[in-house]
């Protein structure tokens, strides 16, 4: 912070309360949604990314107003604004709203019902995922509409049909993607969650059971993308070889869970946190591959 002007210190925690890095990702599939209904990138399309990400900047402050006293008990999120006073829990709360409206508005001036997707989104989120999860362990299965919802949103703004079944499995690998993304979370995090007193899965299951479990749903996802072509979605066929092929080779990978040894923490750890990377790099890849096959 000592090398940072005092204009940046000063904006520094207010860019912290938006967890730019979940922000991006659900603007991401958000794009992924629009350009498979329209087929190109036109003008309405920026005030839709436009409109996403700050309903989803607006979404996670909310959430780092809801977690604040929780957040102070995990080393992991104990530096966040407001657990380290750098921002006040109001103030947050005043900016997140703020955000969520210019969001739900700016979404709005292109597609009514995709501001009311867009806003859906943020109730499953801060509604239902965020209190949720401090009474069960399983929070992670409804919290996953999470990550299916963006897609929708931009598909519709695109002038896609809500029915369309096209959307429904582009939705329904989102949401797959996010249980395994959740869970291996959780297992190189287990101490800060432990620490926070929040319900977990090492409550119903031991180590080497969640492994397993993780396993079955990182595999799911990789069977839900192959879904994707085999539904005929892509118009040309090297794309649905590219899909099948890298979903393949994360399963392949993800073997290495089951034969890690769980009782050697830092192997074991170092090995959930590159499945981790996998699983979310092969969900940026079917974002990419869906992206291209429908502008070429």
């Amino acid at each position: 912070n000592r090398t940072l002007d005092p204009e940046s210190r000063a904006m520094k925690p207010w860019l912290e309360l938006l967890k730019l890095r979940i922000t991006v990702a659900s603007t991401v599939t958000t794009f992924v949604g629009y350009v498979m209904a329209r087929g190109r990138v036109d003008r309405p399309l920026v005030s839709v990314l436009a409109g996403i990400m700050l309903l989803a900047c607006g979404a996670a402050a909310l959430n780092q107003v809801q977690d604040a006293v929780v957040d102070a008990k995990m080393p992991r999120t104990a530096g966040r604004p407001i657990p380290s006073g750098r921002v006040s829990r109001l103030a947050a709360l005043v900016y997140a709203l703020l955000l969520l409206a210019a969001g739900s508005a700016l979404l709005w001036t292109v597609s009514s019902t995709a501001a009311l997707m867009g806003l859906a989104a943020a109730v499953v989120y801060n509604g239902i995922y965020t209190p949720l999860k401090r009474v069960t362990p399983f929070a992670a299965l409804p919290g996953s509409f999470i990550g299916a919802l963006p897609p929708v949103v931009g598909w519709v703004a695109a002038g896609g049909y809500l029915s369309d079944p096209t959307m429904h499995l582009v939705a329904f690998f989102f949401f797959l993607w996010q249980i395994p993304h959740f869970w291996l979370l959780l297992l190189f995090y287990e101490k800060d969650y432990a620490d926070g007193g929040m319900p977990s899965m090492f409550d119903r299951f031991d180590r080497r059971q969640i492994v397993r479990l993780t396993f079955l749903w990182l595999a799911a996802v990789c069977v839900a993308a192959l879904m994707i072509p085999l539904a005929a979605l892509f118009d040309h066929t090297p794309a649905a070889w590219v899909i099948a092929a890298a979903g393949l080779v994360v399963v392949m990978r993800g073997t290495s869970l089951l034969r890690v040894d769980a009782d050697d923490l830092a192997v074991f750890v170092r090995c959930c946190r590159i499945r981790f990377m996998e699983i979310n790099t092969f969900a940026l890849l079917v974002s990419v591959v869906l992206v291209v096959d429908s502008l070429v």
